[in-house]
């Protein structure tokens, strides 16, 4: 099976994404967890850093919309692999049931969250001896969408390993991997009999989540490449044809910066897209920060602004429209709701 090989030099040089913590920073959530699970004023062994640190970039929404692009690039002789689309949602939750280390993972595919294609908790574990984590892998029996469709997360947030919504698939062993994490299947440890052949892996970087899995031994995947989508709160305005504000929101919606999409229906009548992309601009040769409206009809762009991929609001307004992009804060939801009063 292929293995994964180090991002290191690849990360070294990227920068953090605004919503995610500085590099080195620990997380207080983090550290408030080990901290309750360790005897008074003893150190953190290695494993135990390890995982601080690996819940301190581990977290939220990735999706390799990224990916497809250069799918479909590079397989002008239709002999390579295409990946479906792909977008994953991973959830920490502290429950003494899983340990200092749960978390949930939901995958759906094909742009459509209702098709859960990965469902499981993570339980990790520090061990002195491998040097790293070890993984127990508890798949659900029934996959749903809870995070996809925003569902309470409560109904997760209590189960036990010995539920009879899940089953224990085959552990995994987690170490460092240059500036990342790499996971393995550790077949040797392999004892569930639901689990049909897999050899399941996946990396871990500050701003990307990684995976492949061989279902058969005679075939070969190649990896699914997914990087750290951000959430966004997005006014969409139209001309207002009466006295007062010059246009009137008709919709409030959030989108994150990896592929995130909405369809709706301007006044005229045609049917148009909004999206949102982090993606490789050729003629800048840097990553860019795009949205961007299309006629449905025609798939013709309209409209598109762009701007740095780390920046925290963008928008445009040519007259007929007004769409204006902010990071999702507190203070920026706050922002928004002033200015639009009577939307």
């Amino acid at each position: 099976m292929g293995i994964f090989v180090s991002n290191a030099q690849g990360d070294k040089n990227k920068k953090p994404l605004s919503s995610s913590p500085e590099m080195g920073v620990t997380s207080k959530t983090t550290q408030k967890r080990l901290e309750s699970n360790i005897q008074a004023n003893r150190k953190f062994s290695y494993p135990e850093r390890e995982l601080d640190y690996l819940l301190h970039i581990w977290g939220g929404e990735y999706d390799n919309v990224e990916q497809l692009d250069f799918d479909k690039i590079q397989n002008t002789n239709k002999q390579n692999e295409i990946h479906n689309r792909v977008h994953v949602s991973v959830k920490q939750f502290q429950n003494s049931n899983f340990g200092v280390g749960a978390v949930y993972i939901e995958e759906y595919q094909d742009n459509d969250p209702l098709n859960i294609t990965r469902q499981c908790i993570y339980q990790l574990i520090p061990d002195d001896e491998i040097k790293g984590l070890k993984v127990k892998v508890y798949h659900f029996n029934a996959k749903k969408p809870i995070l996809s469709i925003r569902e309470s997360f409560d109904s997760i947030s209590v189960l036990k390993p010995d539920s009879k919504k899940l089953y224990e698939g085959c552990p995994l062993i987690l170490k460092r991997n240059g500036y990342g994490f790499l996971a393995k299947t550790d077949h040797n440890q392999c004892k569930s009999k639901k689990v049909k052949h897999s050899d399941y892996q996946f990396e871990i970087t500050e701003n990307t989540f990684n995976f492949l899995e061989n279902k058969t031994e005679e075939k070969e995947s190649t990896p699914f490449m997914l990087e750290k989508a951000r959430c966004f709160t997005c006014m969409v305005d139209f001309p207002n044809d009466t006295n007062g504000r010059p246009t009137i929101t008709k919709h409030y919606i959030d989108m994150y910066d990896q592929g995130g999409e909405f369809i709706f229906s301007y006044p005229d009548g045609r049917n148009m897209l909004l999206g949102m992309r982090n993606t490789w601009s050729f003629g800048m040769h840097r990553e860019t920060f795009v949205i961007y409206i299309l006629d449905k009809a025609t798939n013709k762009t309209l409209i598109y602004s762009w701007g740095n991929p780390g920046a925290d609001r963008i928008g445009f307004n040519p007259g007929w429209i007004r769409v204006q992009c902010d990071l999702k804060t507190q203070r920026n939801i706050k922002l928004q709701q002033e200015l639009r009063p009577g939307s």
